[in-house]
């Protein structure tokens, strides 16, 4: 079988490379993963080899944000668990026929340092629908280093239609945008025993939890006459005490696995492994998240947002992401009765559903980007048993995104 190396940095990417394993594997390639950030538990649940450190950092990834979670990074030992991640990349890359890098400029650059086999890589963080258009000249979505990097690769699958074309106008070679892996990567099916519609919960799997879960259960307790609200938890540790709430952990390993009680009879469920459950059944959702809030725009449900200290949905995330996702995502004070408030336009604005599956589908597109791309992957390699060539987006969905232009050789 052809040996393919996994390489991604944050929960988000771990997801959707992981996704990309199940097809890659259904085409004949065998797999390992080096996730460059965390502990890569996405990569269990598809059955992938899990290779080199699988430790957690204060930062969650995000040790440039500041010099406070830099030192934080540096006492946790980052510096000895990079080199160690990058040992067992470069013995891997050595293995392999090929490695697929999801993430951003940090994962490609620890592909193209140690890895002498054909690189394809998502570009899964970035968008040039989150680019602010005040931004200085001198700055841009993908900066030259990576440019120069992504001219070295195979293949560049970016995430949107407009990213594909702004890298193709700066004749960047081997783009071929088809579709966004990231809408096939929504798991998760444990029943949860609560009647759907939902108020879905998405503190996100980065430390920001701490500060954002808190007030989104405060904003439940003025949203008591609403939907019934269900935190959508994929954190590695358990989920956070909140001042005034009783946390109660239930028997059960998947599906609502605790609840969280207030004195006055608000009570909010906490699921895991469960995401694919709540998504179908939510009206409306509270994020403090990256790819979670990206896959709701794209199933068209109304997202509210606010800013967190971090380290992740800090404001500049936060503003770039409302850029990226329109009028699927509002932004507003972190002060819960703001967030009741906007929580309530959002399930009562007979609209705004419409106006975030329009929106979500212009910055998401449509599901089978993960088939799409692993086909492509297994093509160019030649790997025997592949259902042809994947082709762009096909005229069925044409409606809702149009295809990228190819310009990638084989």
């Amino acid at each position: 079988m052809t040996r393919l190396l996994l390489v991604s940095n944050g929960h988000g990417e771990d997801v959707i490379a992981a996704t990309l394993a199940r097809r890659l594997r259904a085409a004949g390639c065998e797999l390992a993963a080096v996730p460059l950030v965390g502990r890569g538990r996405a990569y269990d649940a598809a059955g992938v080899e899990v290779l080199g450190p699988r430790d957690e950092h204060p930062s969650g990834g995000y040790l440039l944000s500041g010099p406070r979670a830099l030192l934080g990074d540096l006492r946790a030992g980052w510096l000895g668990s990079t080199r160690a991640r990058w040992r067992a990349l470069r013995a891997a890359a050595g293995r392999s026929a090929g490695c697929v890098v999801v993430g951003d400029w940090y994962a490609l650059t620890s592909a193209w340092a140690n890895a002498r086999v054909p690189v394809f890589y998502l570009p899964s963080a970035i968008s040039v629908l989150a680019w602010s258009p005040d931004a200085p000249a001198h700055r841009s979505p993908f900066g030259p280093w990576e440019r120069r990097l992504m001219a070295r690769a195979a293949a560049v699958y970016p995430r949107d239609e407009a990213t594909a074309r702004w890298l193709q106008e700066r004749t960047v070679p081997g783009v071929d945008y088809l579709g966004n892996p990231m809408l096939d990567a929504i798991d998760g099916d444990a029943a949860v025993a609560i009647p759907s519609p939902y108020l879905l919960l998405l503190p996100g799997t980065r430390g920001d939890a701490g500060f954002s879960l808190p007030r989104m259960l405060e904003a439940c307790r003025r949203l008591r006459d609403e939907p019934a609200a269900v935190v959508a938890w994929a954190g590695a540790d358990a989920p956070p005490q909140a001042d005034g709430w009783a946390l109660a952990a239930t028997a059960a390993p998947r599906g609502v696995i605790a609840h969280y009680r207030h004195a006055d009879g608000t009570e909010v469920a906490v699921a895991a492994d469960a995401y694919a459950t709540l998504v179908a059944g939510a009206r409306a959702a509270l994020s403090t998240s990256g790819t979670a809030a990206e896959q709701c725009a794209g199933l068209g449900i109304p997202i509210v947002g606010f800013v967190t200290p971090g380290p992740q949905y800090r404001e500049t995330f936060a503003r770039a992401q409302r850029r990226a996702l329109g009028d699927a995502l509002t932004l507003t004070s972190s002060a819960p009765e703001a967030l009741a408030a906007a929580v309530r336009r959002a399930l009562h604005d007979a609209g705004a559903r419409e106006r975030a599956k329009v929106a979500g589908r212009r910055a998401m597109g449509v599901p089978g980007g993960a088939d799409r791309v692993a086909r492509d992957i297994a093509r160019r390699l030649g790997v025997t048993g592949t259902a042809g060539a994947a082709g762009t987006i096909g005229a069925g969905d044409a409606a809702d995104a149009a295809p990228g232009r190819r310009n990638g050789a084989a």
